[in-house]
């Protein structure tokens, strides 16, 4: 059996990186999920592994957590493990270090399995009993769990897209990673020159589908923290929460 927590290293390039010369918060996004996927495939429950049961891994919440972000040709290095299977849920958390092994941040998030025909969740005990197996429940991941984001209100849209082409997954609906592409484009370049992205939530709740026109409400709680509702209509797609600390 293979070790319970995966280690993966993953170099910084060019284009996963912004005018800063670091990472940006999808390029991290990005490097998360493909770890989440190898390490799901390495230990056999990865995404062929599960379509041959008809199902299919969905993201269904996602938290980052960054002190600092890697620069440009750096080697990083990011750990990620299980931290617990529930009946409709896995819970997977991940630590960032950059290639001194400092520290750069955490990531936590929460994963359902789907049938890809009714596209409902499965028992996940039922279906995989062996995941427990992999459970890291010691490991600790200090950053904090996942808190209700409320939707929206009172605003007019900051922006609008329709989804194109190049937001669509191997799913066949909007990327994961696109979604925060577009949300961190409500802002601008001063925002970014100043500041950084330190704390970073998003809830799925709809996919989305090639010509679908979203708008995108922001909403500011206080100096460095606001709220940002992807709707489709009337319906949010997905929510986040933005948590800046100036540089």
């Amino acid at each position: 059996m293979l070790n319970k927590t995966g280690s993966f290293k993953i170099h910084i390039e060019s284009y996963t990186c912004d005018f800063t010369e670091k990472a940006t918060l999808s390029g991290i996004g990005g490097y998360i999920l493909d770890v989440a996927s190898h390490h799901a495939e390495e230990r056999g429950f990865g995404y062929g592994d599960v379509l041959n049961d008809h199902v299919a891994w969905v993201l269904s919440r996602l938290s980052i957590k960054m002190d600092n972000y890697p620069a440009f040709n750096r080697t990083i290095r990011i750990e990620t493990w299980i931290e617990s299977v529930e009946r409709f849920f896995t819970q997977r958390c991940f630590c960032i270090y950059d290639e001194d092994e400092t520290i750069l941040g955490y990531a936590r998030s929460i994963w359902a399995a789907i049938d890809i025909e009714t596209r409902r969740p499965i028992d996940i005990a039922s279906w995989r009993p062996d995941l427990v197996e992999y459970v890291v429940p010691e490991k600790e991941c200090p950053i904090e769990k996942f808190s209700k984001i409320l939707p929206v209100e009172g605003v007019e849209p900051s922006m609008g897209y329709s989804v194109r082409y190049s937001d669509i997954d191997i799913n066949k609906h909007t990327n994961s990673i696109k979604y925060i592409e577009h949300i961190v484009n409500v802002f601008d370049l001063e925002m970014f020159r100043n500041n950084f992205i330190q704390r970073f939530d998003i809830i799925y709740l709809a996919e989305g589908a090639f010509g679908d026109k979203l708008k995108l409400y922001r909403q500011n709680i206080s100096e460095d923290e606001c709220l940002i509702d992807t709707r489709r209509g009337e319906e949010s797609v997905c929510r986040s929460r933005i948590i800046w600390k100036s540089k």
